[in-house]
């Protein structure tokens, strides 16, 4: 993989950063679906972090987030609060430049 990079002449980053990255553009695309779940991009962020080890950055506050979704009881709670102000933050981050037939693709089947 890294010789392909190097092929390409894209730089390899850090993970934290393409991480970011990754949470950026699930927040972009979430934010342009018309029927979108509350917390898409919170959700979808959630659901890889078991495969890349429980990382920091906005996957693993999106992991963490995603504890409090669905229950209940945390309906008026800081948890709560907290997973809104970072749905919100996904969805309105500067967007990645991503070729627009990525984006629709994304937009259409979500992920």
């Amino acid at each position: 993989m890294l010789k392909l990079l190097a092929e390409l002449g894209i730089q390899e980053i850090p993970i934290e950063r393409s991480s970011d990255l990754v949470a950026r553009f699930a927040g972009h695309a979430a934010g342009l679906r018309p029927s979108a779940d509350e917390f898409a991009a919170v959700r979808f962020l959630a659901r890889l972090a078991p495969d890349l080890d429980y990382p920091g950055g906005l996957i693993g506050e999106a992991y963490f987030a995603s504890e409090w979704l669905d229950c209940a009881c945390h309906v008026n709670s800081l948890e709560r609060d907290a997973a809104n102000a970072l749905e919100d933050a996904l969805r309105t981050s500067d967007p990645v430049n991503i070729g627009a037939g990525l984006l629709a693709a994304a937009t259409a089947t979500w992920f």
